[in-house]
């Protein structure tokens, strides 16, 4: 079971560019302006996949204004700041979404691939042997 949903989570990676093609960086920003549960991970040099533990919950919320929060079992446990860019992805070769968290918002480095597809948010390493974490929209 695990399998077959980080399957879905990497193929909706690979195969997202032509839904989020088209969204500009303010239609980007609202999308994901609100509250996301993560779900799990999948990646690494041994291409493990992990779900999220049932008593951790771990929940990022995007605020307007380019600020973020981060949650454990309802808990702020980090907050920051958001930048979103464009990167070319090692996944596809092209220019994509990308997202850069403090303190990297100013940084040359490329931030996480960023995709959304409906209720689903992919943030993906930009790096050889990276990590893919999948959230659902909580609100």
């Amino acid at each position: 079971m695990k399998a077959l949903v980080y399957a879905a989570l990497t193929l909706l990676l690979f195969t997202s560019e032509a839904a989020t093609k088209n969204v500009t960086g303010n239609e980007l920003d609202k999308q994901l302006i609100g509250r996301w549960k993560y779900t799990g991970q999948s990646g690494g040099s041994a291409g493990r996949t992990e779900t999220a533990k049932h008593n951790m919950v771990s929940v990022i919320e995007f605020i307007k204004g380019g600020k973020y929060v981060r949650y454990t079992n309802g808990e702020p446990m980090f907050q920051g700041v958001y930048a979103l860019c464009k990167a070319k992805s090692i996944y596809t070769g092209k220019i994509d979404n990308a997202i850069k968290f403090d303190p990297k918002v100013n940084s040359t480095e490329t931030g996480n691939i960023l995709t959304i597809t409906g209720d689903t948010l992919l943030l993906a390493d930009n790096i050889n042997d990276g990590y893919t974490a999948g959230y659902l929209r909580i609100d």
